[in-house]
């Protein structure tokens, strides 16, 4: 069937990287994007070819496939990696090609995301990923969407971290020119979407985290794969503020991910300055990652794992008692902060508080900078107790009893939530109560 669209001329070049389990059909989905069979079958290292498609300039590189039941050679991890640097200077989209011959279960998931961690530091990957679905002749009058309903919810879990962008490819030489041209417009919306500029994104991303995390917190559960969706499009589109549904009712994702997986977790550092934010997230990622030695003037976002569980930690500008920060770039920053977290993640605020007076007017700060946040961010803070070693003896119970009523209403309003942190000592049971602190908020 012909189709009566395309994608816009002012596409000139496409580098696309193939990825995928052995016997998936990446090669074979490579020769159809080319046009012509220029990939064989068998795939050992990783290979690149271009051709003209569409009056488009595509570069294709194919990779070898790992294995999902046994372990992955390492030669294989290292081509995929060199399948990357093929890529100069770095993919427009890749594409995760997944038989509709199989399921993919946990264990393909398993197999696929230990490869693409090695990925990961070089490239976004989720930001251009795709779902291929190859052997599309297997379905035979199955809608896709039934079959993907079918697949259960590992399956619907990669395609929401993929954005909802999927393509089906089949053999039938008709059918497949059709699915190439999707293909193409699919990866053109995506480019023009990735090409916004950043602070635009970080304003939507703001915008929706506020919307729909904050204000219908009880709903975010099951509303996750909508804001990444409502995000694409209006980026796109270069629209704030219309949110529109773009994933159907049957694709939205079970509450937890595939088996063994800990969705993220983002811990928004708030505090006025000199409170000890910067140390207290090289504690949290147990590496020195925020300048402690420099003023703190935008929000810096760094990301690592801790306990298992992928941990993104925002160190923002603290706020000033005597006039030595611009209030309106720190209201700016904290508004910020949110865009920078994991949009799929669970987002805790940890209020830096340094062991020692917290009188009426650090109260009043506290209050006016987190009502930027809005009137829930209370439901998600926790107060973090720094310079804990300015106890000296005292338990912080104590502490707490002989600091006034400033304190006690900013404990109050956190639920009594607290964690005491001592940079000087190598207690990691400090930052571990903390996580399971956050966790079951």
């Amino acid at each position: 069937m012909a189709v009566s669209y395309g994608p816009d001329p002012s596409l000139s070049q496409v580098v696309l990287l193939l990825l995928g389990e052995k016997q998936s059909g990446k090669s074979s989905a490579g020769n159809t994007i080319l046009g012509k069979p220029v990939f064989d079958k068998k795939t050992t290292r990783s290979y690149k070819e271009s051709g003209t498609t569409f009056g488009i300039q595509v570069t294709v590189v194919d990779t070898p496939g790992w294995l999902s039941h046994s372990t992955t050679p390492d030669v294989v991890s290292r081509e995929l990696c060199r399948g990357l640097t093929l890529c100069h200077p770095e993919p427009h989209a890749i594409l995760l090609v997944l038989p509709t011959t199989s399921t993919f279960g946990p264990e393909e998931w398993k197999a696929m995301e230990a490869q693409l961690r090695l990925l990961r530091v070089h490239t976004p990957i989720w930001q251009r990923a795709m779902v291929l679905f190859t052997h599309g002749d297997n379905l035979g009058d199955l809608p896709v969407q039934e079959y993907i309903r079918r697949q259960g919810r590992t399956l619907h879990w990669l395609l929401e971290r993929c954005g909802y962008r999927y393509q089906v490819m089949s053999s039938q030489s008709r059918a497949s020119e059709a699915q190439v041209t999707e293909l193409f417009v699919k990866i053109q919306k995506m480019m023009k979407t990735n090409e916004r500029p950043k602070y635009i994104q970080d304003r939507m991303y703001t915008q929706l985290r506020r919307d729909v995390s904050i204000k219908e917190d009880r709903r975010w559960q099951g509303r996750q794969e909508e804001i990444e969706m409502t995000v694409m499009h209006n980026v796109h589109d270069g629209r704030m503020g219309q949110r529109e549904q773009m994933a159907p009712q049957w694709l939205y994702m079970p509450r937890a991910g595939p088996v063994g997986f800990k969705p993220a977790l983002g811990l928004i550092l708030l505090g006025r300055r000199k409170s000890g934010k910067s140390s207290a997230g090289n504690m949290i990622l147990d590496r020195g990652v925020f300048q402690v030695d420099k003023k703190t003037t935008i929000c810096s976002v760094s990301h690592g794992e801790v306990s298992g569980r992928p941990v993104t930690v925002v160190d923002t500008p603290g706020w000033s008692l005597f006039g030595l920060a611009n209030p309106k770039q720190v209201r700016t920053e904290i508004s910020r902060s949110l865009s920078l977290c994991p949009v799929r993640g669970k987002v805790s605020f940890v209020l830096a508080v340094p062991v020692g007076s917290f009188r009426e007017k650090d109260r009043r700060a506290v209050e006016m900078y987190l009502s930027i946040l809005g009137n829930d961010v209370w439901r998600t803070t926790v107060v973090l107790f720094t310079y804990g070693e300015e106890l000296r003896g005292r338990t912080v119970e104590k502490h707490i009893e002989q600091s006034g009523e400033p304190l006690q209403w900013l404990l109050d309003r956190c639920g009594h939530r607290h964690q005491v942190l001592d940079t000087n000592t190598a207690d990691e049971t400090q930052v571990s109560q903390l996580l399971e602190m956050v966790e079951q908020l």
